[in-house]
């Protein structure tokens, strides 16, 4: 068991932390022993945010993680985009960010599922009111062509790709239905992996998008995790009501806990946010009781 647990990393979303500033999350983390690092969105623009991330190799492991590094200018990364400037944008970030992966020595980048419609970046964790819609097959297609470039990107590097699931909330569902969010209920992340079939791919699942998106759209999310089994390649970490994805903190009775045994080798990431350094402890411990 000591050597699956040393085996198993617990990476945490920089997101977790109680800064922003990307020295002082990487410094809190050395000081407190937390060795595996995800760099995600939460991390704001500075030209420097790289050459920290390299000042910190010796003493800390990391994943990259869609937005990361963010630009100066911001921007939605949609890989469905119907818009050429924002789909060629978001294809390039993806790619500089799978070279930024391989050179840490990351095993894999990921990416979130994308948007079938036009959004801006005042949109994102909001309503979709009054967006321009994109007809969810050809978003898909869109989407599907992506991944297939994005793929072969990162085997060209020496790693590989995952989509994380997308959530749909309430006040984003039209009746009841998703048409906006690619990848949110099982049935299509299975199709998709289908359409993909690929050794180099996978899925990030997030728990609390998929506790989400399961209320919503009145799937079980425990039948759905059991669907998923084989294709998830790690996780993202937090919990909610179902109601919104909050990213708040779990317990030893979280649903999800059961499911990482399931899936022994998926990466494990830690995404709640905001939290002290004694509660990243405290989420560490459950997960290893789990394990």
């Amino acid at each position: 068991m000591e050597k699956f647990l040393k085996d198993r990393e617990i990476y945490l979303s920089t997101g977790a932390f109680e800064e922003s500033d990307l020295g002082v999350i990487l410094e809190t983390a050395r000081q407190n022993s937390f060795a595996h690092i995800e760099l995600s969105s939460s991390v704001p623009y500075n030209v420097n945010n790289i050459e920290t991330v390299r000042n910190h190799t010796e003493d800390l492991t990391f994943l990259v993680h869609n937005y990361f590094p963010a630009p100066a200018e911001p921007f939605v990364l949609n890989l469905a985009s119907d818009d050429d400037a924002n789909l060629d944008r978001s294809r390039s970030h993806c790619k500089g960010a799978i070279e930024l992966a391989a050179e840490l020595g990351a095993p894999f980048y990921s990416a979130h599922a994308g948007f079938a419609a036009a959004l801006n970046v005042e949109h994102l964790g909001m309503p979709f009111d009054g967006v321009k819609a994109v007809p969810h097959d050809i978003a898909y297609s869109i989407f599907r062509q992506s991944v297939i470039g994005l793929i072969e990107h990162a085997e060209k590097h020496g790693i590989a790709f995952y989509i994380e699931n997308n959530v749909v909330a309430p006040f984003n569902a039209r009746d009841g239905e998703n048409d906006l969010l690619l990848l949110c209920d099982p049935d299509e992340l299975l199709k998709f992996y289908a359409d993909i079939n690929h050794p180099n791919f996978g899925f990030l699942i997030d728990v609390g998008h998929l506790s989400v998106s399961a209320k919503t759209l009145g799937f079980d999310r425990d039948a759905a995790m059991d669907s998923l089994v084989p294709y998830v390649r790690a996780f993202h970490l937090s919990d909610n009501n179902m109601l919104a994805d909050t990213n708040e903190l779990f317990d030893e009775d979280a649903w999800f806990l059961p499911w990482l045994r399931k899936c022994p080798e998926a990466k494990i990431v830690i995404e709640v946010y905001t939290i002290s350094p004694d509660k990243i402890r405290h989420c560490i411990e459950t997960i290893k009781k789990w394990i």
